[in-house]
């Protein structure tokens, strides 16, 4: 062997082993939640991109030291991945990356304290063996016909990232620490949202200490009418799509306990409710604040108004309890919590089932609460105990795996929902149930999960329900008989606010009687603009999608 095919040979086994290394992590990423050729796609374009860039250290006079070097990166890399999967069951996702900017370093010392045991050394071990092995044994042989083939990956990688390059500067929404392909390659994934969290971590936070400084000086004008309601609950969902509840019409029995309610006079079904966006944070935002499509673009939305500062300002004691990741200031689940008189964050890191939450949920005196579930988000198997594992999960077709892993998380979903209106049957309460967002289950073509990228009618349609006790229904008749008659109007879930504020009675210059579902002068023409105001027009585009099964 030459010198010249040694030297391709070194950089070619560079390259098979950065790729076995985020292919894996690419893999653990997927959590068996995507399916079909977009991952593969992705995967191609990625491996293509990591081509061009050995290609590029191949032809450098130190390209060797600095491929050692990315490589020992890379290995790091794999190794917080591994951490974070055998703890958390995920690798690093982007909500872990905001916690660890906002944990300080005794934080830091102690929880890995906490986790450091028998399996991270013997993690450690097993990655260190494979490499040495490798690096030991396998000794390619890079011929010119070979490096012809692989010259024309790299040239293929090369026209990638200058589309990449094309679409930052003519993009004016270029989400680049999203884009799967780009983020194949793990230490720049890490490093690209590790950038949007420190771009984006301290203008929010400093414009929610203002509006939370705001609030304590009382600046807030609003005003509470005669005879409150004992509680206002909102019970958000995640990654729920009607379209699988039997409620609405779906052939497999999902929500038999929800179905049952809905018979009775004291959960009002609605029936063409979408959300405002197809992913949680950005749907969580508007629907707890006064922003929406038509006024995004004016100011972000932690500058507005929201729910929890609105119903502390006219005397209600507010609650926040999740499910979801742990309170993260600069998220908007974390600082619309950071504001609430009360917080808790039941998950610590690791998930738990729903009804982990239960314990935590009791009837008061004028309390405003925020109930957030983790629902039917991915990975669905991981959502529901093993007792309510009703539909079969055994198949040999993925999708068909999937489809069931969903409803069986629906199928939960309804227990634990039905569950919480039970608790607040027998004081004066209503509770609003409604998902952030829906989730597309291979309705349309191979892909299955949530993203503002792909607005489809699966991903946006959503239930919204209302709960009212009976004595709900007794100290306030007028508003019971409002609520019943709203229930087939085309609604939104960023003018929810305004629908809350109505039925409060919390009187502000800022509620608008048109965004309102229950007030006679709603409008029933506003177009449904889904992901923003460059999104897509739900009743025009959107609405008459048909699914494939």
């Amino acid at each position: 062997m030459n010198s010249k095919e040694q030297r391709r040979g070194i950089f070619f086994k560079g390259f098979v082993c950065l790729a076995i290394i985020y292919s894996c992590i690419y893999l653990s990423l997927l959590n068996l939640s995507a399916t079909g050729f977009v991952p593969i796609r992705n995967a191609i374009l990625g491996l293509s991109i990591l081509a061009s860039l050995c290609w590029l250290l191949y032809i450098l006079p130190i390209g060797k030291w600095i491929m050692n070097f990315f490589i020992g990166i890379s290995c790091i890399c794999l190794i917080g991945d591994v951490f974070t999967w055998i703890y958390f069951d995920t690798p690093i996702t982007l909500a872990m990356l905001f916690t660890i900017f906002e944990t300080t370093i005794q934080e830091g010392s102690g929880f890995f304290k906490l986790y450091f045991d028998y399996k991270i050394i013997f993690a450690l071990l097993g990655i260190g063996g494979i490499l040495f092995l490798y690096y030991r044994f396998y000794h390619p042989r890079v011929g010119k016909i070979f490096s012809y083939v692989c010259g024309c990956f790299i040239i293929f990688g090369w026209v990638n990232i200058a589309v990449e390059i094309k679409n930052i500067y003519s993009s004016n929404y270029y989400v680049y620490y999203l884009r799967e392909h780009i983020n194949f390659i793990e230490p720049l994934r890490l490093l690209l949202s590790s950038t949007h969290v420190l771009h984006s971590k301290d203008a929010m936070k400093q414009s929610f200490q203002e509006q939370y400084q705001s609030m304590m000086e009382n600046a807030v004008v609003a005003n509470l009418k005669e005879n409150p309601i004992q509680n206002i609950v909102v019970l958000l969902g995640e990654s729920t799509q009607r379209g699988h509840m039997q409620l609405y019409g779906y052939s497999k029995e999902t929500t038999p306990n929800l179905l049952k309610m809905s018979k009775t006079p004291n959960l009002l079904v609605f029936d063409d409710v979408i959300s405002a966006h197809t992913q949680t944070n950005t749907s969580i935002s508007k629907v707890f604040s006064l922003a929406n499509y038509e006024n995004e673009n004016q100011m972000p939305w932690y500058k507005r108004q929201n729910l929890v500062t609105l119903f502390r300002s006219v005397g209600y004691k507010t609650l926040w309890i999740s499910n979801q990741e742990p309170a993260v200031f600069v998220t908007p689940a974390g600082m619309l919590a950071s504001v609430s008189h009360s917080a808790e964050f039941v998950s610590e890191g690791k998930q738990h089932y729903d009804e982990k939450l239960f314990p935590l949920i009791k009837s008061g005196e004028k309390q405003f609460m925020v109930i957030h579930l983790i629902g039917t988000h991915g990975a669905y198997n991981a959502r529901y105990p093993s007792e309510y594992k009703k539909f079969d999960t055994l198949s040999t077709s993925i999708q068909a795996r999937q489809k069931a892993h969903y409803d069986n998380a629906v199928f939960y979903n309804d227990y634990v929902v039905s569950e919480i209106f039970k608790k607040f049957s027998t004081s004066d309460s209503i509770v609003i149930y409604l998902s952030d967002h829906g989730e597309e289950m291979y309705e349309i073509d191979d892909f299955l999960g949530h993203t503002d990228a792909r607005l489809t009618r699966f991903t946006c349609e959503i239930p919204m329900l209302i709960y009212v006790s009976n004595l709900f229904i007794q100290k306030h008749p007028e508003l019971y008989k409002q609520i019943k008659s709203s229930i087939h109007k085309p609604y939104m879930s960023d003018d929810l606010i305004h629908t809350i504020l109505d039925i409060a009675g919390i009187q502000t210059p800022d509620f608008d009687p048109t965004r309102s579902i229950i007030n006679e002068k709603f409008n029933t023409q506003r177009k449904r603009i889904v992901g923003g105001s460059s999104g897509k027009d739900y009743d025009k585009e959107l609405k008459g999608q048909k699914s494939r099964y």
